[in-house]
């Protein structure tokens, strides 16, 4: 099976998409074309070769920022004293269809998303490192698993030389 990571549009099928959590169900079939046309973010679709249509998956890319205070000693000790807030990728959303349960499907969507924010962070708009917002502990096993570690608020965050050193 081939698959393909393209960008949200029209001819996508949404209403079919059905995972684990409801609220990530919602996100796709009703909110995610008005945050891609407002620019609010970019949605990015996992299909594959025998329908170019349906939704295996889906991720968020979004820029955003954190407060320095909410970073180690170690990583605060590399940011610039000038700065209050730090550039960061933010990896809204990420969701596979529950038919593909099992397939690794989070694992390529995960590594997808980071090589994206990787190259972007490369060579267009700056960006520190990658967080996520996890909304249970699965989910922050999950990132855990990858190197992601947690921020006194909740969230998550992987240092873009973290990142790096898988695609550079």
């Amino acid at each position: 099976m081939g698959f393909n990571i393209s960008q949200l549009n029209k001819h996508h099928d949404r209403k079919s998409f059905t995972c684990e959590n409801e609220m990530l169900n919602n996100y796709l079939k009703k909110q995610a074309r008005q945050d891609v046309d407002g620019k609010l973010s970019v949605c990015f679709i996992l299909t594959h070769g025998e329908s170019e249509n349906e939704i295996i998956g889906y991720y968020t890319l979004s820029n955003s920022s954190i407060s320095k205070e909410q970073l180690s000693e170690n990583l605060l000790q590399k940011s610039p004293p000038s700065y209050n807030r730090l550039p960061v990728t933010l990896l809204g959303r990420l969701a596979r269809d529950i038919k593909f349960k099992g397939q690794d499907i989070g694992n390529l969507l995960l590594i997808d998303a980071l090589k994206k924010s990787y190259e972007v962070s490369s060579n267009s708009i700056g960006s520190m490192a990658v967080i996520v917002d996890p909304i249970d502990d699965q989910t922050i096993a999950f990132y855990a698993k990858y190197g992601f570690t947690k921020l006194e608020s909740g969230k998550m965050f992987l240092p873009m030389d973290t990142i790096s050193q898988l695609f550079a």
